[in-house]
């Protein structure tokens, strides 16, 4: 018999146990949902930095899922500074970002161009506008919610941010007819008449999310069109989670999202503790990246992760979308559902994660208490890398047994 030359068999064995360790230090070091998603490195939009909005709803994990390609966002507001046309120019931080045709209800006309406001306020629509969707990495100004998605400017609003219903309930059932997704309603009224309840209706059965703001009186008291039932009312907080003093509430109140407490936010710079976007200030060549605190911005985020749930397939219609939303909120205040945050805060990667899961939650259960939430997630992270783990000691395994089957077969 020819002489082998065989490796100890200590060095095996040792190279075994190296493998088994290190399978054990992959499942009890990985952190909570390690193994959910690819970490998004963050835009370099200068004003990321002050964002803390977009990394409160999760918003740069979301990114890895759905950035909202495939969406169309209808805003209905003052109009959007979206084209350059005669004497109208785009805000250069929509230069990078998708617009359909849209209409202009109040001058009667297909150009829903914005107009600076007359008393020299920060434009409301166009604010709006880059709060959902604003170009994002493009080295200018701030990001937006759902970058990707398409923006279907409506003008249902005069300057003063002011307009009949019947000119809303109009606008709906155009962004309804051609081909919105998602309808954004970051105006609020004292009460709701039969033409825009009809309008809504209309949207909502032919498969559009409607999402408005709660209004900002601070009454207790949702504001129309947000407190019709198939509408998602969205209210604000501010940094530290609880309930902006100027946020309506009640038991109509669906969702919260960050809006700001309102402090430093009247001059229109900051920075600030509320949410910031390039609009109209002045001109109709003049631009700030202005910082809001409303109920408005919180609604405008919510129609950008309503927006990313139906780019991604997770939730398309406005049943399934409001499932994920509520069933994913992060729970705040009382344990549940209480009438200052409804079911919670907005979270955008949990809704994308639980998009199918959340379809079979009922969105009228009280919200997960934060505990509850974040010991699920956990387990998940921990199952998945101790599958992981399995994998690694498995191939030790393999590598070993063929190691001294092929040294036998030699002999």
């Amino acid at each position: 018999m020819a002489a082998v030359r065989t490796r100890p068999r200590g060095r095996w064995r040792r190279r075994a146990a190296l493998l088994v360790l290190a399978g054990s230090w992959l499942a009890l070091c990985a952190p909570p949902g390690a193994s959910a998603q690819t970490p998004v490195q963050p835009p370099n939009d200068p004003l990321f930095r002050f964002q803390w909005n977009l990394r409160t709803i999760q918003i740069p994990s979301a990114w890895a899922i759905s950035r909202g390609a495939g969406a169309t966002v209808a805003v209905l507001d003052t109009g959007v500074a979206y084209e350059n046309r005669g004497r109208y120019r785009q805000a250069p931080d929509l230069a990078g970002t998708r617009f359909v045709a849209g209409w202009d209800f109040v001058d009667d006309d297909p150009y829903p161009n914005d107009v600076p406001a007359p008393d020299g306020r920060r434009s409301h629509g166009t604010l709006m506008a880059a709060i959902i969707a604003q170009t994002t990495g493009n080295a200018i100004g701030a990001a937006g919610v759902a970058p990707a998605a398409a923006i279907m400017p409506v003008r249902v609003l005069r300057p003063d941010v002011t307009g009949p219903e019947r000119g809303i309930a109009r606008g709906v059932r155009f962004a309804t007819d051609h081909g919105a997704d998602v309808v954004n309603l970051s105006l609020s009224g004292r009460s709701s008449t039969p033409v825009l309840r009809q309008a809504i209706a209309y949207a909502t059965r032919k498969g559009v999310t409607v999402v408005a703001a709660a209004g900002n009186e601070g009454q207790e008291a949702v504001s129309w069109p947000a407190a019709d039932p198939r509408v998602i009312a969205v209210g604000a907080v501010g940094q530290d989670l609880t309930r902006a003093p100027y946020s309506n509430f009640g038991a109509a109140l669906d969702l919260v999202a960050p809006g700001g407490a309102g402090e430093r936010v009247d001059t229109g710079h900051g920075p600030s503790d509320g949410v910031v976007g390039q609009t109209l200030k002045g001109g109709l060549s003049d631009f700030c990246f202005c910082f809001t605190a409303s109920t408005s911005a919180a609604a405008a985020q919510v129609s950008g992760v309503a927006a990313l749930l139906v780019a991604s397939g997770r939730a398309t219609g406005p049943a399934e979308v409001r499932r994920a939303l509520l069933s994913s909120a992060r729970d705040l205040g009382v344990p549940g559902r209480d009438p200052d945050h409804g079911a919670g805060l907005v979270q955008a990667l949990d809704a994308l994660d639980g998009g199918s899961a959340a379809s079979r939650e009922s969105a009228d259960a009280p919200a997960s208490a934060p505990g509850e939430r974040a010991a699920t997630r956990d387990s998940e992270g921990i199952s998945a890398a101790w599958i992981a783990a399995a994998a690694v000691v498995f191939a030790g395994a393999i590598a070993l047994v063929g190691r001294r089957f092929h040294r036998r077969s030699r002999m």
